[in-house]
């Protein structure tokens, strides 16, 4: 029995960042950002500036560390599933509200505060360490705040229109991410 040895313990071990799902999808955040600079060689109807490409860069690293948190941290598979599910909303988010605003243009500022609840967000979940009971409520506030915004800017702002179809999609993108939590949190791993 002494003399075999497994082959698990025989083959070389690849290091964990060499995984191919890993690669994979770090190589197609690369290539999307550089879809904008190709696209501006052959047209002048894309015209990025280098702070564009920054801005973009932040937000697809972003995406890919919170897809990389999810995996890494997640407790369980709905656990995983509620931080990946969270990690795209943000990204989404953002990357929708710096195009070209929920309401009205980008620089108004209820399209600010939904972006400031999205930081937020992700501020409280690295500060409670991914708890799936604290954010469960966070992300429940989330989407609430997303519906919140658009019931201010009806008020406040007479003469935009409120997209309220957009908005009711993303707070329940933010609300599948709060449900994925609580299941999370009454049936542990």
């Amino acid at each position: 029995m002494t003399d075999t040895i497994s082959a698990s313990t025989t083959a070389p071990r690849r290091p964990r960042f060499l995984n191919g799902w890993r690669i994979a999808g770090w190589s197609a955040a690369l290539a999307l950002l550089l879809l904008p600079a190709i696209a501006m060689v052959f047209t002048r109807e894309v015209n990025w500036t280098p702070l564009d490409f920054v801005f973009a860069g932040v937000l697809i690293f972003s995406l890919g560390i919170g897809i990389e948190i999810a995996v890494r941290v997640g407790r369980s598979g709905v656990h995983t599933l509620g931080l990946g599910i969270a990690a795209v909303a943000g990204f989404l988010t953002l990357w929708a509200n710096a195009a070209v605003g929920f309401i009205g243009a980008e620089g108004e500022p209820v399209n600010i505060a939904i972006s400031l609840m999205v930081v937020a967000a992700a501020i409280v979940t690295l500060a409670v360490r991914f708890r799936p009971n604290i954010l469960r409520f966070v992300f429940a506030i989330v989407a609430l705040g997303q519906i919140g915004a658009g019931l201010y800017a009806t008020g406040a702002m007479p003469g935009h229109a409120v997209e309220w179809g957009v908005l009711i999609v993303f707070a329940g993108i933010w609300s599948a991410a709060a449900l994925c939590f609580h299941r999370a949190a009454i049936r542990p791993a």
